[in-house]
């Protein structure tokens, strides 16, 4: 007899549970006071916002040139353009959204996949 493929039980069984696909986008952010910005996001046609604190972020990857933007009048210029936050009209510090992953995370706990773009 010719060749033949045997498909094992387990790899019948499914799962009960349904996972959730979640996206969140960046849509918009508002400078609030030293290195506070408030990020408002989508999700499914619902806005929320949120407080990042980007000292600590600014601290551990901005070196070198870019530490212009630790001066308050350069970091409340930033722009946000495909669900990235950035300062510099060369982006020169770039964070995008997904670094603010479990941030959102914490507030969507019973979310089991949870993309950001």
């Amino acid at each position: 007899m010719g060749n033949s493929v045997h498909i094992s039980q387990k790899d019948k069984m499914r799962s009960h549970r349904k996972k959730t696909i979640q996206v969140i986008t960046l849509v918009s952010a508002k400078y609030m006071h030293d290195f506070f910005i408030a990020l408002t996001f989508i999700s499914q046609g619902n806005k929320f916002t949120t407080l990042i604190n980007f000292l600590p972020l600014f601290e551990q990857y901005v070196k070198g040139d870019n530490l212009k933007y630790f001066a308050p009048e350069r970091f409340k210029k930033f722009i946000i353009k495909n669900g990235t936050i950035y300062w510099g009209k060369d982006e020169d510090v770039i964070f995008p959204s997904s670094i603010f992953l479990d941030k959102i995370n914490s507030k969507n706990s019973s979310e089991e996949i949870l993309y950001i773009i």
